[in-house]
């Protein structure tokens, strides 16, 4: 099965970027919202096999939006694995699958490494291409300014 993987060092401690991601579903729309319009949890309560709905800005090519299912939640280890259950991967790039995990872990009192990494089956070279640089692209931009968000809400 192909797979991606993706680091950014962050200049804020593990804990208090966690913090933030557990609030990613109010926080994103209003950082970003010509990325992110929404996000919504439409079945569970944000644990494992809950199901939330991001709908896209408009500066992401051709709008649309994607359903993702938590597959586990580690808090104590900081990581997240989720499933495209509909749109977003699947449907821009044509694959048929796309499990994705994020995972902090401290390398400092005040800087973090947040570690990407995703398995997907299906899609062509070339979609598998260039959903790399959109992906990377798009989870640097989040991740940045969600980090700059904690820095100045500390």
């Amino acid at each position: 099965m192909p797979s991606f993987e993706h680091e950014l060092e962050l200049g804020v401690s593990a804990g208090a970027m966690w913090a933030a991601m557990k609030d990613q579903n109010t926080i994103f729309p209003k950082l970003m919202p010509e990325a992110i319009a929404s996000i919504e949890i439409v079945e569970g309560e944000g644990g494992p096999g809950s199901v939330r709905v991001v709908k896209f800005g408009p500066m992401v090519p051709d709008g649309g939006s994607v359903k993702e299912r938590i597959v586990s939640l580690d808090i104590e280890g900081c990581s997240v694995v989720s499933e495209e259950v509909e749109g977003g991967h699947l449907t821009q790039f044509g694959f048929s699958k796309w499990l994705q995990t994020l995972k902090l872990t401290s390398t400092g009192e005040n800087t973090s490494k947040l570690h990407i990494s995703a398995e997907f089956d299906g899609g062509s070279e070339e979609s598998i291409a260039k959903s790399g640089e959109i992906t990377k692209q798009g989870l640097t931009n989040t991740f940045k300014a969600l980090e700059q968000y904690v820095k100045t809400s500390a």
